[in-house]
């Protein structure tokens, strides 16, 4: 990516005519003539003598920022900024590797660079440290380093200690919108980014943000830290956003957070809007500890949180342990997404499902496609049972979501295995494994509500698939709330509801709750339901329930199902399914 096929870096076969010995290192560099313009001249790589010019040679097109030590020793001694934007400055002009030592560089102030391309910022991962010396309310504003219209650039091996432990809580005096303190590194308008094997620790803002860039991007093989946070803002290690034609690739990356038991003061890991509309976004084979925040505060809430038109995204094997909220959210998505093989422990529940995926419900954002989605192969485990697992949310007015698969997922110990809420049409849900639930392990809610449950008429709910899951209740007897296969219908004769199956599924309780219900909301006897005639119940095997199925709707379709150890196989409010008797081969063992 350096270089960029640059011809200002002389060539190592041509003979020296300086040599220079830099005491701060104990190199000896040799020097070659080349024609330069005179204000280039750094006084180090790019000297001049006896009215020549010349070039300083190193292995591997390499500078060293150390050389600049000595150049500059009169400047004060608790600073390095001149020395590293001069040092930047030449190695974006030649092309070249700039190397960082095993040493501190205090930087104090937001070094900012325009229009540099082509060059590699390289350091010793264990001890090259970028640092600021400020403390309490006297703060870097900005970043460490800032890039503008630079492309083809890599930063590799460097620490960065953000400081939060030593200044203030951030608050809303500090306009938030507009401002951040002691981050790390900042990238717009500028393309083919790499920023790999770097340490960000002691987070106060953020620790990378990448904005309205294009071509490659890949965070890769980064460690990112932070404390327990008390402030209540901006508080997001990586950010990557309004990039909609980049290749954006996070990878075997770690976000460990300090220990943490309250979601009020919990880290968001990777915060991301505007992507893959015409390129793709991987988040593949990282580690996250103690990641998501609740609703206190303006910020991000998951621990990887798409929040807004992300698309033709895979995220995928990673490991999410410990969460103090959701582990993937997605909304505005409109098209093409994979959440696959992915590892989820939470530790403190969230209000919607460790993977959360929805439309955007405002009318402004004018969303007209949610389609492509699947969300299979994960492991979802939570620490109590009052997490959800999958949710999915059709909440536009424009679009229902197209073409959903959720399959092959196992779920252990939660409240609510998968929720489907809003304008669903295609949804298959097979395959997956529920253990341990003390509520419902797939609920379909045949109506629409917003985010503030404000009730919302539907386009269409239709063409859902319920196969071959295996949907299991909590086995103590004082878990009285376990339903199997839930569908919530409202009253009224509407024709937005079209066909919903549910086969194939082997239901499991605690001699307590329901294996599958169709039920309505504010039922009213004799009424019109909704999901009247619009479910086929077929195939089932459904264990050791108090009621096997619970219908509260006319004429839907009930057939070769069996019924082990079920204390009264139907409840119902009316007579006219069909399943009379053992008539459609139902059998109760």
């Amino acid at each position: 990516m350096t270089n960029c096929n640059s011809q200002k870096f002389p060539s190592t076969c041509q003979e020296s005519t300086v040599i220079k010995t830099f005491h701060n290192t104990g190199e000896v560099i040799r020097y070659q003539e080349i024609d330069l313009d005179p204000n280039l001249v750094d006084g180090v790589v790019l000297i001049t003598e006896n009215g020549k010019y010349y070039k300083a040679i190193y292995t591997e097109n390499t500078i060293n920022i150390e050389w600049y030590r000595c150049e500059y020793a009169s400047l004060p001694t608790d600073t390095h900024e001149v020395m590293i934007t001069k040092a930047v400055n030449t190695a974006a002009y030649l092309g070249a590797v700039l190397r960082f030592d095993a040493k501190e560089y205090i930087v104090n102030k937001q070094l900012a660079f325009e229009g540099k391309s082509c060059f590699k910022l390289l350091g010793d991962k264990q001890h090259t440290l970028i640092k600021s010396n400020k403390k309490d309310q006297d703060r870097l504003e900005g970043f460490y380093f800032s890039f503008t219209r630079c492309d083809n650039v890599i930063i590799e091996g460097l620490r960065f200690d953000q400081n939060k432990s030593n200044l203030i809580t951030y608050n809303t005096a500090d306009d938030a919108a507009h401002k951040e303190f002691n981050s790390g590194i900042f990238f717009t308008q500028s393309g083919n980014i790499e920023v790999t094997n770097c340490h960000f620790f002691d987070l106060y803002n953020r620790a990378i943000r990448i904005f309205s860039c294009y071509g490659d991007i890949k965070i890769s093989d980064n460690l990112f830290e932070s404390g327990v946070q008390e402030q209540i803002y901006v508080m997001e290690h990586l950010v990557v956003a309004q990039s909609p034609s980049s290749k954006v690739v996070i990878e075997n990356n770690a976000f460990k957070n300090a220990e943490n038991h309250n979601p009020d003061h919990g880290v968001v890991a990777i915060f991301a809007f505007e992507l893959g509309e015409k390129g793709s976004v991987l988040v593949n084979n990282n580690y996250f500890e103690y990641c998501g925040r609740n609703h206190t505060g303006l910020h991000r809430l998951y621990a990887v949180d798409f929040y807004d038109n992300v698309n033709n995204f895979i995220v995928s094997n990673n490991v999410f342990r410990n969460l103090t909220w959701g582990a993937i959210r997605f909304d505005g998505t409109r098209e093409n997404g994979i959440i696959c093989d992915n590892i989820i422990h939470q530790l403190i529940a969230d209000q919607d499902g460790m993977i959360m995926a929805a439309s955007r419900e405002d009318v402004e954002y004018n969303q007209t496609k949610f389609k492509n989605i699947s969300i299979h192969n994960n492991i979802l485990d939570a620490a109590t049972e009052y997490s959800y697992g999958i949710t999915l949310l059709g909440l536009s007015s424009f679009c229902a979501a197209e073409n959903i698969d959720i399959s092959n997922n196992k779920m252990y110990n939660l409240r609510y295995g998968i929720n489907i809420n809003g304008d669903v049409s295609v949804l298959s849900i097979n395959n997956n494994q529920a253990f341990n639930l003390i509520g419902v392990g797939i609920n379909i809610d045949g109506f629409k509500t917003g985010y503030d449950h404000t009730p919302l008429e539907p386009k269409k709910i239709e063409k859902i698939y319920i196969n071959n899951n295996h949907l299991n209740g909590r086995k103590e007897p004082e878990y009285l709330g376990f339903v199997g296969v839930q569908i919530n219908g409202i009253v009224g004769d509407y024709d937005f509801m079209g066909r919903i199956s549910i086969n194939d599924n082997f239901i499991s309780g605690n001699n307590k709750g329901q294996g599958i219900t169709a039920n309505i909301i504010n039922a009213v006897a004799d009424s019109v339901n909704s999901i009247d005639n619009k479910i086929a119940i077929l195939g089932n095997q459904i264990n050791n329930v108090e009621y096997g199925l619970f219908l509260r709707c006319h004429k839907n379709f009930v057939k070769d199902n069996i019924f082990y150890d079920c204390a009264q196989v139907f409840l119902e409010d009316y007579t006219d399914n069909i399943k009379v008797s053992n008539y459609h081969n139902n059998l109760s063992v």
